[in-house]
């Protein structure tokens, strides 16, 4: 009789932690969607141009981005579940205000707010994985916990547009923001690291502790910044390896695409297109629904197509370089006519597109040889892709009230995805250190 027990990741225990993650980032989305599903009726109640709308939408990036860096610099010294509780209380607060603001300042106050809460959620969610993980199951991890990005805005955007048209768009804000607090209750009550935690299985725990931390120390004379007590030298240490930037910069072009489909894909249909409020939030859903089915079938062929060997020296990469070069078929959206070619073009590359994030973040846990850096270095990864992501939505707006029309805006996206496959081929090839070389 065969007593060996099946510690795979679906019928193991840390499946729940999978659940924690997913949970994470579906109400991080769906609180920072909200206003992009209601900008119509938001931008139509208070006077707001596209340049105006613009703004605000981006107003959110201005301090999440602001605040990666030290977030996950504090995610390495007091831990996930600590910088979790705090951040998600800030972040929920923020989406309940968002909806009594009524004056442009009122909103951006709001956005603001929000921001600083959700910028540990991805640092950190990262952060997670990398210690509840074999490294063989990086990317399922990391596609089944990112899909709840997906799966949040496919099925908030219809939500929040009926919401709106029933109760109000104040009270979208309001209902999101308080599931936020839900989230917290069982994280606080759950969640430990698995040396500590009480509910795991030896033997699981014992597979994760022996697996997850498979990378090869660097052979070359360095000194170790991982014990300073400041970020300053860890981050200096980190931002002299080739790796680092070409992961930042690659994410950075694939984020300015998801921000853009974000922020504007319901304002596009609705204007560009010609739908009504509950006709674009039920198509905006499409492209998210195969965002999904790709990025956790993907995630799970990166797994099993690679050796451990590969995983350490970047192997992601040729995988991510493919599905980028795919994301800028967005530049056909401006010949596109039909509304069935339209979602199918848009739909393909946001698949593409969230896949490739899926797959830049698994590719950053693989190169990663101290775990004791893994928040800053996902601190400096997500600050990359947010940066461009921050002018998503500006330079959008002034496109559409210069020139009445998208087809710039994505153009420049379908070219910003061309070069991101240039530099994921061309600088992703060495493992991070925590170290400065000597």
């Amino acid at each position: 009789m065969d007593n060996t027990k099946d510690f795979s990741l679906l019928a193991g225990k840390r499946i729940y932690i999978v659940l924690f993650l997913f949970f994470n980032v579906a109400i991080n989305y769906m609180d920072r969607v909200n206003l992009s599903v209601l900008a119509p009726t938001v931008a139509k109640q208070f006077h707001w141009d596209p340049v105006q709308m613009g703004w605000v939408f981006s107003a959110y990036i201005w301090t999440y981005a602001a605040c990666l860096l030290p977030c996950g610099w504090l995610a390495d010294r007091i831990g996930a579940r600590r910088i979790f509780a705090i951040a998600i209380s800030i972040w929920s607060a923020a989406a309940i205000l968002t909806g009594a603001a009524s004056t442009i300042w009122g909103m951006i106050s709001a956005r603001l707010a929000l921001g600083i809460g959700e910028s540990t959620s991805f640092p950190v969610c990262n952060k997670v994985v990398r210690q509840w993980f074999p490294a063989e199951e990086r990317a399922f991890a990391t596609a089944l916990f990112h899909s709840g990005v997906f799966v949040s805005v496919a099925l908030s955007s219809p939500f929040i547009a009926w919401l709106a048209l029933k109760a109000g768009w104040r009270a979208s804000f309001v209902i999101a923001g308080s599931l936020g607090f839900v989230w917290l209750f069982f994280w606080l009550r759950w969640f430990q690291p698995p040396e500590q935690c009480p509910w795991l299985p030896a033997d699981e725990r014992q597979l994760i502790l022996d697996k997850r931390d498979g990378a090869p120390k660097s052979s070359r004379d360095t000194v170790d910044t991982t014990q300073e007590s400041g970020i300053g030298k860890m981050l200096g240490g980190l931002l002299r390896q080739q790796s680092m930037w070409g992961l930042a910069l690659t994410m950075g072009t694939a984020n300015y695409m998801n921000y853009l489909f974000l922020t504007w894909l319901p304002s596009y249909l609705i204007q560009a297109r010609g739908m009504n409020l509950m006709r674009a939030g039920f198509f905006s859903s499409i492209p998210y629904i195969a965002g999904i089915i790709m990025e956790i079938a993907f995630g799970k062929l990166s797994d099993r197509a690679l050796t451990p060997e590969r995983l350490k020296y970047g192997g992601r990469r040729h995988q991510a370089c493919i599905l980028i070069i795919l994301s800028s078929v967005i530049l056909l959206i401006n010949i596109a006519h039909r509304e069935a070619a339209v979602i199918a073009v848009i739909s393909m590359a946001l698949a593409c597109n969230t896949t490739v994030i899926a797959l830049l973040y698994a590719l950053t846990n693989d190169l990663i040889e101290d775990p004791k850096t893994t928040g800053t270095v996902f601190g400096i990864v997500v600050l990359g892709g947010n940066l461009f992501g921050l002018l998503a939505p500006i330079v959008t707006g002034y496109i559409v009230k210069a020139t009445g029309s998208f087809n710039s805006a994505f153009a420049i996206s379908g070219a910003l995805s061309l070069i991101g496959a240039l530099i994921v081929f061309m600088f992703i090839r060495r493992p991070i250190t925590g170290y400065v070389q000597i």
